[in-house]
C-alpha cells in the first residue's frame, strides 16, 4: 500500500469516527468543520472561510444558513464593503465547541492514544515535517 493512500485512508477513517461523535451532539460533518475553522479565527469573510474549507461559496452559504438558524453563528456586514459578509461565532457556539473538544479527546484517546508515547511523538514529528515540505512547495 502506498504511503499516500495509507495517509488518505487513515484520515478518512479518523474523520468518519469523529463525524459519528459529532452526530451525538447534533452536528453534521460540514457544520462541525465550519465551527472548528471559526474557532481558530473568528470573524472571517464567507469567501475566506470557503477557501479554507475547500468548498464552494454557495455550499458554504447553505452551511452557514443552517448554523445561523441553530444560533451557532451570525453574519455581520463588512464595515467597508457591503458585498462582504463576515461570519462569527455566537455565545451559544462556545458551549458546543467545548463539547466538540471533549468528543475529540475521546476519539484521540480511543485511536491515537493506543500508540506508545514514543510512536505518537515520532508520528507527530514526521507528519509535521511532511506538512512543512508540502507547504513550502
Amino acid at each position: 500500500m502506498s504511503l499516500g493512500f495509507l495517509l488518505s485512508d487513515v484520515t478518512r477513517l479518523l474523520r468518519t469516527t469523529f463525524d459519528a461523535k459529532m452526530q451525538e451532539i447534533g452536528l453534521t460533518s460540514s457544520s462541525w468543520r465550519v465551527l472548528v475553522f471559526l474557532s481558530r479565527g473568528d470573524n472571517m469573510s464567507q469567501a475566506e472561510l470557503a477557501r479554507k474549507l475547500e468548498v464552494g461559496r454557495a455550499s458554504l452559504g447553505q452551511m452557514i444558513d443552517r448554523l445561523e438558524e441553530s444560533g451557532y453563528v451570525e453574519r455581520a456586514a463588512h464595515p467597508d464593503d457591503r458585498r462582504v459578509w463576515r461570519v462569527r461565532l455566537t455565545g451559544k457556539s462556545h458551549s458546543i465547541i467545548q463539547e466538540m473538544i471533549k468528543k475529540a479527546q475521546i476519539v484521540h484517546r480511543e485511536t491515537l492514544g493506543k500508540l506508545s508515547a514514543d510512536d505518537y511523538k515520532a508520528l507527530n514529528r514526521l507528519l509535521l515535517e511532511l506538512r512543512s515540505i508540502l507547504v513550502e512547495r
